[in-house]
């Protein structure tokens, strides 16, 4: 484990410099965030007659991505979520470089999230995070695993069990209670889809995703544990499923990251488990060499309650249903992107932001009921579309597909 004392004391000199404007912008954002949040925080049981008897809180879950070293971005997420989130998910990107010339820097990046999540979660509030596609060029393994996982992961949400024993895999899930009259209890996946061995990344590139066997085998069994015990899964990984561009936004965005395995593999194994289905199909490595023979017998599981993926990477603020654009597949999976830093960095559909703000955080409240099938997107920041439109902080996604 990093030496925390040193760190902490580093990142309290480093938020202590942060400008008076990035502050101020900060308190402008809490201001207008606050009122959207607290209106779809609770849910109210209906009774046969159509009145509403009970009040409970939703299931909420902060989701941050793509943080790019913007640590004004990343202290003020996990600050706000005090008091507010049960979880904040991170889907990775916390360091911006592309090369494996640069692993020493990204490894330092990645020490400096660790110090920031630190100094900024007074209230200790549990913290979920996954590698990004700029955080693991030419890091090993062992390396990302103790800033990340052991420093983060594990240091505010200490019931991870991690799906790799040697403990460098990134891979995992942690289960979360509600302690709302709601009264569900959530699994959050958290997938690795840059499973190769050390050494390899200039073999598999940047921007690519590969998954091993082990990985798709852990999976399967921790999808089937979750569906005995009627738990509600939520997964969360960098890159989004599918092979183009359905349905995703008006830009047409789309997800510019190469699998080398069928980019509808894990799809599928949910799906499985959704319906309670028996799933035996190889799926081919590109490479040759991670070939996985999923089987996945998912019949005497009661049917899996699938909440959504989470995902980064484009930059992008997104809800949209996986399906395969050739229309032979629409699954009952829903994806939510998130918007990022908006115009800062290669942005898909830019979020608009007024002149002088660039670097305005960007984030969303996930308020999750597992009673109405639903979630409540409220936005943090910079929400709106590039050329100012769509005035919605707050959008309402149902989950569960007709």
């Amino acid at each position: 484990m990093i030496g925390f004392n040193r760190l902490l004391s580093a990142a309290a000199v480093m938020l202590t410099a942060l400008s008076a404007a990035a502050q101020n912008i900060s308190e402008q954002n809490a201001a207008l965030f606050e009122p959207e949040f607290r209106a779809y925080q609770y849910g109210r049981k209906i009774n046969e007659n159509g009145e509403g008897y009970q009040w409970y809180r939703r299931f909420t879950i902060f989701h941050i991505t793509d943080i790019h070293s913007n640590r004004v971005f990343e202290y003020d997420a996990i600050r706000l979520a005090g008091g507010r989130a049960d979880v904040v998910v991170n889907s990775g990107d916390d360091s911006n470089y592309c090369t494996a010339e640069y692993a020493e820097v990204t490894k330092d990046d990645l020490t400096v999230s660790c110090q920031t999540v630190h100094a900024a979660n007074a209230d200790d509030v549990p913290v979920i995070q996954v590698p990004g596609n700029h955080d693991v060029p030419g890091v090993p393994k062992c390396d990302f695993f103790r800033r990340i996982c052991s420093g983060i992961v594990q240091a505010f949400s200490p019931g991870v069990v991690w799906g790799d024993e040697a403990g460098q895999r990134a891979y995992g899930y942690c289960d979360y209670g509600s302690s709302s009259e709601m009264g569900a209890k959530f699994r959050i996946i958290m997938l690795d889809p840059f499973d190769y061995d050390d050494g390899r990344f200039e073999l598999r590139k940047f921007m690519t995703a590969t998954f091993s066997r082990k990985q798709i085998d852990w999976l399967v069994s921790v999808l089937q544990d979750a569906a005995r015990q009627g738990l509600h899964v939520i997964t969360v990984m960098h890159y989004s499923f599918g092979d183009d561009s359905l349905f995703f936004n008006e830009e047409l965005a789309k997800p510019d990251a190469r699998f080398y395995q069928d980019s509808f593999m894990i799809p599928d194994i949910i799906d499985a488990a959704q319906h309670g289905t028996h799933l035996c199909r190889t799926y081919p490595d590109e490479l040759g060499d991670e070939n996985i023979e999923v089987n996945a017998d998912f019949t005497a599981c009661p049917h899996l309650d699938f909440v959504c993926h989470l995902f980064g990477h484009i930059h992008s603020k997104n809800a949209f249903r996986c399906q395969k654009t050739d229309g032979s597949k629409k699954y009952d999976i829903l994806m939510l992107g998130e918007a990022s830093l908006g115009s800062q960095g290669t942005a898909l559909n830019k979020a608009y932001q007024p002149h002088g703000t660039v670097n305005q955080p960007a984030f969303s409240a996930l308020n999750i009921d597992v009673i109405e099938g639903c979630i409540y997107r409220t936005s943090y920041g910079a929400y709106l579309h590039y050329d100012g439109s769509n005035s919605r902080r707050t959008e309402k996604f149902s989950y569960r597909f007709e």
